[in-house]
């Protein structure tokens, strides 16, 4: 049995995505400069924040440049999260959804899931 540790549901119109849901565990520290160094390690990106106030803008910008990238220069938001882990899961709305599975016999990851921050942004604007 696996519990969902994350997902990703995308909107498209006319084939172009225009925004995308997200729910994701993020980890974040201060650097020995005093910056926010956040890790959202389930898209494989390190970010950087002035401070807390602006770590809201630095996650949202770090997960539309995936989201840009992915469908200018890669195969597309769905196969380049694949290809990171993430499996597609039925969607009720008819919308892609994506999402992090962890196997309850993995322990160890269970626990890391759970020892950071969820980021949770139901409607987060792709702007290509």
């Amino acid at each position: 049995m696996s519990t969902t540790e994350a997902n990703i549901k995308i909107a498209r119109h006319n084939g172009i995505v225009t925004s995308i849901s997200v729910f994701m565990p993020i980890w974040s520290k201060t650097s020995d400069h005093g910056k926010l160094l956040i890790q959202l390690p389930l898209l494989g990106i390190d970010t950087i924040a002035k401070d807390e106030a602006d770590s809201e803008i630095a996650i949202k910008e770090a997960i539309q440049s995936f989201c840009i990238v992915a469908e200018k220069f890669g195969q597309g938001i769905e196969i380049e999260l694949q290809a990171l882990g993430w499996i597609a899961v039925d969607g009720e709305s008819g919308e892609p959804l994506l999402g992090y599975n962890v196997e309850e016999t993995d322990e160890l990851l269970e626990r890391l899931f759970h020892t950071g921050e969820n980021y949770v942004n139901p409607h987060l604007e792709i702007v290509a």
